[in-house]
């Protein structure tokens, strides 16, 4: 069971965070069921797109710049982007469906300066050529991006998913396609679908405390009734199916003490095995490290070879040390194997914002995917109630009458609950 006191809780905060999470575009080629974003602009110009990195630089210290949209492959000027962010000294990562990636223009990008990619793929994409495929069917993708990208080298790949209540049993699938890959890709990010329904029994009131149609938001439902996962229960999963898996990091939420909004492990294998995790004082030391010796906190590494140098922390860190036995014992056994190099895999597991029987919504403490709207840092998963109502919306508990109405009509819609 998850315990607080055993990992490391990040210390992000709003002016020192690994991310900024810029925004290009709200134009997408495909549409992924839950998404928060909708097309209500176009392509942002690129002189706004360079004083938004430039804010960046100045008031949140990032590690690196999350390209994001809609789909930012679409932006005509995504090179210059990248370009731009490269000479300011960031990490540039796009993340993107993939659908408009292909070696030609990743070689491109790879020339204009960009650091990696997260390349997100799940069933309940509106992906062409792939409808109604499983997640183990989809790691064929998976794969054919991975090849594609180690083919021309020296790009880090995460891949992401959101997981749904049918999709949750399907997570080992993709976490051992991804042992599968070790070396090639360098981690996977697991998002909890969230949505809430109108006939929830809530009505959405906008700053003004006037009543909204939230339904004009893309992530709002009419109806849904089954149990949305959590960040536990994909974390057991996990670790029912792989139990050298073990949790080395976490964000809380800002209305709930027991919220695991961000989990975040390592596992250490090679090609032939995986020997376990990094846990919380590893953690804590590559993070102090990097912001002692870089000056910011990381979120992605570029390049995942460590050395058995690493098991040095054994005495300071018990997960580290279990890894350490578990390699040990196989070098004595398999001697060859201390030809293979040691690598680390990242899983991340990300919890979309709650909504509360009160009507609060529960966020992520110190959220690392804020982007900037009209000169502010606000929540990237709830920017559309800016854009559409001019501020977050609030939750107000409707008569019981008004309640069973509305099952029947969907005419007043709740609070937004957005996915991350």
């Amino acid at each position: 069971m998850l315990n607080k006191r055993n990992l490391y809780r990040f210390p992000w905060s709003l002016n020192d965070n690994p991310i900024a999470w810029l925004e290009v575009t709200d134009i997408c080629n495909i549409h992924c069921e839950g998404c928060y974003r909708q097309r209500l602009t176009d392509h942002k110009p690129l002189d706004e797109v360079k004083a938004e990195i430039l804010f960046f630089k100045k008031w949140r210290n990032p590690d690196n710049v999350s390209i994001a949209g809609g789909e930012p492959l679409l932006h005509p000027q995504i090179d210059e982007i990248v370009t731009f962010i490269s000479n300011n000294g960031l990490k540039p990562i796009l993340l993107t469906n993939g659908v408009a990636l292909t070696p030609e223009r990743l070689r491109e990008l790879k020339k204009a300066g960009l650091a990696g990619f997260t390349i997100h793929i799940d069933s309940y994409q509106n992906r062409p050529h792939w409808p109604g495929k499983t997640e183990a069917e989809l790691n064929e993708l998976r794969q054919y991006y991975t090849d594609m990208i180690a083919a021309e080298g020296g790009l880090h790949l995460t891949f992401n998913s959101t997981v749904y209540p049918s999709t949750l049993p399907e997570v080992p699938e993709v976490v051992r396609w991804g042992q599968a890959n070790m070396g090639r890709v360098d981690g996977l990010v697991f998002i909890t679908f969230r949505t809430v329904a109108a006939d929830w029994g809530y009505a959405a009131r906008d700053q003004s405390d006037r009543e909204v149609d939230a339904l004009q938001l893309s992530y709002i439902s009419e109806h849904f009734e089954e149990k949305l996962p959590s960040s536990i229960d994909i974390y057991q999963v996990i670790k029912d199916n792989f139990p050298q898996y073990e949790a080395a990091a976490y964000l809380g939420g800002t209305a709930r003490h027991t919220s695991f909004k961000w989990l975040l492990g390592g596992m250490i294998g090679s090609k032939k095995a995986m020997y376990g995790s990094i846990g919380k004082k590893a953690m804590e030391i590559g993070q102090i490290g990097h912001h002692l010796f870089k000056g910011t906190y990381m979120a992605y590494m570029l390049g995942n070879k460590i050395s058995p140098l690493s098991f040095l922390l054994s005495p300071w860190d018990k997960t580290v040390r279990q890894t350490a036995r578990h390699w040990l014992t196989d070098i004595i056994r398999r001697p060859g194997r201390l030809l293979n190099s040691l690598r680390i895999q990242s899983i991340t597991i990300i919890q979309g914002p709650d909504f509360l029987p009160d009507g609060q919504v529960d966020m992520c403490e110190n959220c690392p995917d804020m982007t900037l709207y009209e000169g502010k840092l606000v929540n990237s998963c709830r920017l559309d109630e800016y854009r559409l109502f001019g501020g977050l919306l609030s939750a107000v508990r409707q008569p019981q009458e008004t309640v069973e109405d509305n099952k029947t009509t969907a005419a007043v819609a709740p609070v937004v609950m957005s996915v991350d």
